[in-house]
């Protein structure tokens, strides 16, 4: 059994001795990983700004938002002279925007994506629905790799995926994830001189924790043959 303890999304660790796996084919498994649900939709230098008027701008703080949370963030930074109204439409799925003055979401680092708006200016004083559906939760799947563990396959190609889930918690909540089944993986090498674990999204990108801590277990076994 190994225990790892770091800085989501990427934990690691020098086995010494090393393990010798020689004597026959292993296989691991997650026995259960916690941390805490601090995966931010609005991302610092990626898509934190509202552009609006004549070069006049809002830089959102990182975090984990709602709609409504991010109209009032806007409300509460924007000029005091200026409109702003922010809704999600429920039946479309996609939000609707208007301001008393024009809207620039063709600049860097929008948070256009994140409301449905593809790279455009909006004309002031209308309302305007976004062209996609709002991308509040950016992130699908949470994946477990483990680098020596092979036998896991995403869309044909064979990678270290030892565990996938979705967190049942809200955004601030902690994380305890423990598989009612435990999927066993053979293990890539015979001589285990240390074990990465990374947190990664459906993407197979890195998954941005905010560097909170994180907390897992792995169980090495002789491989069981059916």
């Amino acid at each position: 059994m190994f225990s790892l303890n770091g800085a989501a999304p990427h934990v690691s660790c020098e086995v010494f001795p090393p393990m010798d796996l020689s004597d026959g084919e292993y296989e691991i498994g997650l026995i259960d990983l916690s941390t805490y649900y601090t995966i931010p939709n609005i991302e610092r230098g990626v898509n934190d700004m509202f552009h609006y008027g004549v070069d006049k701008e809002i830089v959102i703080d990182e975090g984990s938002y709602e709609i409504e949370n991010i109209e009032e963030y806007i409300k509460s930074h924007i000029d005091g002279s200026v409109t702003f109204s922010l809704k999600a439409n429920n039946n479309t799925l996609k939000s609707e925007v208007s301001c008393s003055e024009a809207i620039h979401f063709e600049k860097p680092n929008s948070v256009a994506s994140v409301l449905g708006f593809t790279a455009k200016e909006l004309e002031p004083h209308k309302t305007h629905m976004s062209d996609l559906p709002v991308s509040i939760m950016a992130v699908n799947t949470i994946r477990v790799e483990c680098n020596i563990a092979r036998g896991s396959f995403q869309n044909g190609m064979e990678g270290h995926v030892l565990h996938e889930f979705y967190p049942d918690v809200a955004p601030g909540y902690k994380i305890v994830e423990k598989p009612s089944t435990v999927i066993y993986l053979p293990v890539n090498v015979r001589r285990v001189n240390n074990i990465e674990v990374s947190l990664r999204d459906q993407n197979g990108d890195l998954i941005n924790f905010r560097n909170e801590p994180v907390s897992l277990r792995l169980h090495i076994r002789k491989r069981q043959w059916v």
